[in-house]
This record gives C-alpha cells, structure tokens and sequence, in this order.
C-alpha cells in the first residue's frame, strides 16, 4: 500500500485523501501541503488524530479543511473593487500549519496560492499578552515569559502543539480583548498578499526561488521550493500601503486593521531585535525592518479617523525601544533559552498561569 495513503488516510476525509494524492487545481495543492506538513511532525499528526476521534465521538462529520479558516481573504475580497476583486479571485488561499509563521502568495503548477501559518495565532497572542499591560493585570514575569515564547515561535523552536499544551492559562477577559487583535492583523496579511498579485509582483521574471517549508534544526534542509514573489524593499513597502488602501473599510473596521497592523509591526521589531542578537545580519536583507514599515504606514497610509498621535508617534514606539533593550540583554545572557527546541511555559506548574503541568502522552 501506498506509505503516504496510510499516514494520510488517518487526517483526512475519504473524499480529502483522493485529492491529496491526486492534486488536479490550487487549492488541492494547499490542502496536500497541510497533509504534508502534518504527518512529518509526529506532534501534529497526534493533535489532528485527537481532533478527528473528538469530532466522531461527537457524530460530525469530519474533513481536515474544517479545522482551517480562510475568512480573512473572503472579507478583502468583498472589500475591493470589481476588477481587482475579479483579479484577486484567480488566487487560491488558506492557512495551514507549519512551524514557518509568515504569509505568502507563491506560484504552483496550479496556479497562484497565497497560505498564513496557523503559528501566527500564537505569535500574535503572546506578543500582545506582553505588550498590553492591560490595567496591570498581567504580572510583569508572565509578560517576559509571553514576549519570550512569541520570540521562540518566529525563531521556529515552540514545538507547535499549542492546542494540546496551551503553555498557560490566559484569563478570558484579557483573551477577550488580544483575540481581534490577531484577526484584524491576518486581515492585514491576507490584503499584504494580494497586493503583490495586483501591483504585478508575480510576473514572470520577478520571481525567486524561496522555501516555504523551512527546516527544523540546522543539520537538515529547507524544502517544497515554490518561485515566490521577488521581495525587493520597495515592493514590500508598496504592498503595505495597498493592503491599507485596495480594500475599502468602513471607518470603525478601518481604524481596527490599523492599529492591530501597528501592533504587528511592533511585535516584529522586539522579534528582529532577538534575532539580529542571535545572529547579526550579514548583507542584503529582503525583507526591510519592522520599524521601517511601521514607519512608511505612519507617513503614507490613511490616518484612520480616531487617530492618537500620542499613542502611534510616541507611546508605541517607546514601548517598543524599552523591550528590544530588555530582550538583547535577555538573549545575551540566556541564549540556550531561545535555542532549544521545545517547549516555554507562562508560569510555573500549579500556579494561576498555568494550572496543573500537563504531562506529555498522559494528558495529550
């Protein structure tokens, strides 16, 4: 029998496994890249078994495409005008889940797909949890340890089984206000993405070659070479300012997307200030910093019409100078911290942060 009929047979639907195996358009292609990605991490692969038993023990019926949302491209699509929605329509698109936490639009022998890693859900929530002090009711050590973890997660080493070993309990209230947060920057992506199909960055030529499945570990290689968009800076600038202008938003929603978009690169500026620690650039860089970007949406795009100066020019960039400072020195003396593969917890076991240690193929 087929190997790869066995390992996916037991995370897809019957009708799901025939279209991995026999890939006939683009969105069979991202679905045989979730199956991909999940049957190579043992981790994984446990979590979707878990989820497939809950779901037949419940009586539903079970498809591994129900656990991946997509709403994020549907709701820019609707947002955009006639020709560009009927352009924009021509790209396949959907998250899946990989240690890799980026979003990209990329080439196939099926057509144009554009995917989000699940791993940005749990960057954005651990960021923010760090950022917002939230009216001083999450203690200063559980925020270090959430920025820490957030970190981890962009530097590829939390296992991703955050579904099963949730590193914490996060009090609803203060999930309550961190989760928008996560949807809105998606939605920033999802319109980043398509704004390189529209302003022409998938023409032929303008393309590279870029791993879309990245290594674990050092010792092994990169893989699924996909030609992706050719990442020059201004390109990268020129996407922002259209994910914020191609879709037209009511004012409220607008003023949403903005601030969770300012949130996100504030979050990527304290990540890039841990990596260039761990391992300082050396040459051209294709993407340009986060403040920059951050930088270029102050000065080009929309100010929404509650727009606080004082918060976006002074109180965020602020706060962001004061955790780079903390996080290089944090990085410098507790480099093995954010080397090792595994897992990072918010608090210590039987304590309001993180409840009962759960116990690894005892609890999960």
């Amino acid at each position: 029998m087929n190997p790869e009929r066995n390992w996916f047979s037991s995370i897809c639907s019957r009708n799901e496994l025939e279209r991995v195996l026999n890939v006939q358009n683009a969105q069979d292609y991202i679905l045989r890249m979730r199956a991909e990605t999940i049957a190579d991490n043992m981790r994984l692969y446990r979590l979707f078994l878990h989820e497939r038993r809950r779901y037949e023990t419940m009586g539903w019926e079970w498809a591994l495409e129900k656990y991946f949302t997509a709403h994020n491209y549907i709701d820019v699509l609707h947002h955009l005008d006639k020709e560009k929605e009927a352009l924009c329509r021509q790209v396949a698109f959907g998250s899946i889940i990989t240690n890799d936490p980026n979003g990209l639009i990329f080439d196939t022998p099926y057509g144009i797909c554009s995917t989000f890693s699940i791993a940005l859900k749990y960057f954005s929530q651990f960021s923010c949890l760090a950022l917002f002090s939230l009216a001083n009711k999450v203690p200063m050590e559980v925020r270090v340890q959430a920025m820490r973890i957030s970190i981890r997660i962009m530097l590829q080493r939390e296992a991703l089984d955050f579904e099963m070993d949730p590193r914490g309990i996060i009090p609803k209230d203060i999930q309550k206000v961190i989760t928008p947060i996560y949807s809105q920057q998606i939605t920033f992506i999802a319109a980043h993405e398509y704004s390189h199909y529209i302003n022409g960055d998938l023409t032929k030529g303008a393309t590279i070659k870029q791993a879309v499945l990245k290594a674990h570990f050092d010792d092994e290689t990169d893989y699924k070479m996909l030609n992706t968009y050719n990442i020059s800076q201004k390109k990268e600038f020129a996407a922002d300012i259209g994910a914020m202008t191609y879709p037209k938003w009511d004012e409220d929603w607008y003023a949403r997307i903005y601030y969770a978009t300012m949130i996100w690169f504030a979050s990527l500026a304290i990540y890039e200030a841990a990596e260039n620690t761990m391992f300082p650039p050396n040459g051209r860089q294709t993407h340009p910093g986060a403040k920059a970007r951050y930088q270029n949406l102050l000065n080009l795009a929309p100010k929404p019409v509650d727009f606080d100066k004082e918060l976006y020019c002074k109180q965020i960039p602020e706060l962001v100078s004061w955790w780079e400072k903390f996080i290089i020195k944090d990085v410098s003396e507790n480099f093995e911290m954010y080397e090792m593969y595994g897992s990072l917890y918010l608090a210590a076991p039987n304590t309001e942060w993180r409840g009962r240690e759960l116990i690894d193929r005892v609890d999960y």
